[in-house]
């Protein structure tokens, strides 16, 4: 049976970090992992909303957790959590259930601390309750981002799904359905398909059901908040501990093992300024979103002034959205050249360390030496010197380090920073920063590949139908046509408001590319060589033992899982 990916790679996870703690531990009694708070890891979902929509019956369809109590009659009347592998899943009381008087303070409660609300409402949609419980989650305690909306028992209703999300619009207003993950189930016909003997009708009642399909949802949540580095954090741990291990047991020479660590310490500061690179990046572009959408929202509010004024709001709200543009670029292309700065600081710093400089010393004696070694008076010489480059350990790690350190150099803007080998002229981070301003920039032609008057609409698309609607005067019409004319606002409104998303969107993906194109070039590469080197010296030195494989094994089983984790989540 389908389950949440969340929850499969938990279970791996905690099995996997259960077998290197024990193993470590066994070593050198290396406990510290054992501290890693499991708990911290949880995924958690609140599931809320109307009074007798199902919320606890789509909590067993997704647990099959039988001690969830469900049936004609049977009602929650207090929050109620329910441990499912890697999950905290929380019931609360339905909206006003009207059995004691603190069941929305406790659903509440349970709501500001999770990760996902799943809000259930039944195929007969929002009423005026439920619909100012969910308008105060989403705009009031400022949750929108984290909201689900489940239509449960839609089966038992002939409308098609449009029907139904047109008729939650007004409720969602100024957002629109396109904000939100919205999910059609039908929980009763899962239960009955588990009591169905003919396997054809079986499938068909778990297809009605949806089942999968809300499985699909939380899982494209996970990714989209990024809610995955719960798990790959402490696989990264796991990795850097059983890297450092198997380097201690398979690396004999000193300055082989000098190498490894200061090199290892040039890729972390690569990662971390990666990172902080792109959290950067991705707040930028998510007010450029929330910016952009408060102008399709105003605009879309401006419906029912007249013809010239709404003109006038729409040739503002495209002015606004140029404007926006134009400042995330520059707040792009300042946050890229700040993050090269910063890097070429890190990189020159750790060079001028005491284990730094001792490492680069013995390496340039070893070439010193592998020069004089094709004198013919070698008496300086010790028949047992470690350095000596007849021996092609040491001449392999020349090599290799020297490939490792050339990154670094390049990567480097000043003089103090490169502490190759030799050094290297020219830098690659000085080329970045001379052409983030080319790469960012405003002529690359994200008009041109956004084409915005076509993304939000500009004159007729919107302008026509919304005057010709307003045109009619609404105190003449009965109470069916001043429904069907508040109908068609509310639609030319979220057209409007789908239409600036859709730009938002599409500009964001623009820049996406360029963003791309930088961390490549500022990250990427650096580390792809460092690796390369790394790896070199590590099968140059390599002292295999029974332990050593056993590590190096079970280090390659992290290496995958992580690997396994992004390729789900970030494909």
């Amino acid at each position: 049976m389908t389950d949440i990916f969340y929850s499969i790679f938990t279970n791996k996870v905690d099995e996997l970090g259960g077998r290197v703690v024990k193993l470590l531990g066994s070593v050198d009694g290396n406990g510290d992992l054992s501290t890693l708070d499991k708990d911290s890891s949880r995924l958690s979902i609140v599931f809320a909303g109307q009074y007798s929509a199902g919320k606890s019956s789509l909590i067993k369809m997704l647990t099959s957790n039988d001690s969830v109590k469900i049936g004609a009659g049977v009602t929650t009347d207090s929050v109620a959590e329910y441990r499912y592998n890697s999950l905290s899943i929380w019931d609360t009381p339905g909206i006003l259930a009207g059995q004691c008087e603190d069941h929305d303070v406790k659903a509440l409660d349970a709501i500001d601390r999770a990760d996902l609300i799943a809000y259930v409402i039944t195929n007969e949609l929002f009423d005026d309750v439920v619909g100012a419980s969910f308008r105060n989650l989403c705009f009031e305690k400022g949750r929108a981002n984290e909201l689900m909306i489940i239509i449960n028992k839609f089966e038992s209703d002939a409308a098609n799904k449009e029907t139904k999300i047109s008729g939650i619009t007004k409720v969602l207003e100024p957002k629109i359905p396109e904000d939100f993950p919205i999910v059609f189930t039908d929980a009763e016909s899962y239960f009955d398909a588990l009591d169905e003997e003919d396997e054809e009708e079986r499938k068909e009642l778990i297809a009605i059901s949806n089942r999968d399909g809300f499985i699909k949802e939380i899982d494209s949540f996970v990714a989209r908040k990024g809610i995955y580095s719960r798990l790959t954090t402490p696989l990264q741990t796991y990795q850097n501990k059983l890297q450092d291990r198997v380097d201690s047991l398979t690396i004999d020479n000193p300055l082989s093992r000098g190498v490894v660590s200061v090199l290892s310490q040039y890729k972390r500061i690569f990662n971390n300024n990666k990172r902080g690179y792109q959290k950067k990046v991705r707040a930028i572009l998510d007010d450029f979103d929330v910016r952009v959408t408060e102008n399709g929202n105003q605009l879309a509010d401006s419906i029912g002034s007249d013809s010239d004024e709404f003109q006038r709001s729409q040739d503002q709200a495209i002015y606004e959205c140029e404007k926006l543009t134009d400042s995330a670029m520059e707040s792009i292309k300042e946050v890229s050249i700040e993050t090269v700065e910063d890097l070429e600081k890190e990189l020159a710093d750790l060079a001028t360390t005491p284990a730094a400089i001792k490492v680069m010393e013995a390496l340039r004696d070893a070439k010193e030496l592998d020069l004089r070694s094709g004198e013919s008076d070698l008496s300086g010489f010790s028949s047992n010197d470690p350095l000596l480059l007849s021996n092609p350990l040491t001449k392999g790690l020349l090599t290799s380090a020297e490939k490792g350190f050339s990154a670094i150099s390049k990567s480097a803007i000043s003089a103090s920073g490169k502490s190759g080998l030799g050094g290297v002229s020219g830098s690659q981070l000085h080329d970045i920063v001379k052409g983030v301003g080319k790469l960012f920039n405003y002529k690359f032609g994200p008009w041109e590949a956004v084409k915005i008057a076509d993304k939000i609409g500009k004159g007729a698309k919107f302008l026509g139908p919304a005057m010709a609607v307003l045109g009619v005067g609404m105190q003449i019409l009965d109470d069916y046509q001043k429904a069907e004319q508040e109908k068609k606002i509310l639609q030319i409104r979220r057209d409007i408001r789908k239409g600036f998303r859709e730009y938002a969107k599409s500009t964001k993906d623009v820049f996406d590319e360029q963003v791309l194109t930088f961390i490549a070039s500022a990250f990427l590469e650096p580390i792809s060589e460092i690796d390369k080197s790394l790896d070199e010296i590590r099968s140059q030195a390599e002292n295999s033992t029974e332990l050593s494989e056993e590590i190096t094994s079970l280090l390659n089983e992290v290496k995958a899982l992580r690997h396994e984790i992004q390729d789900a989540y970030e494909s």
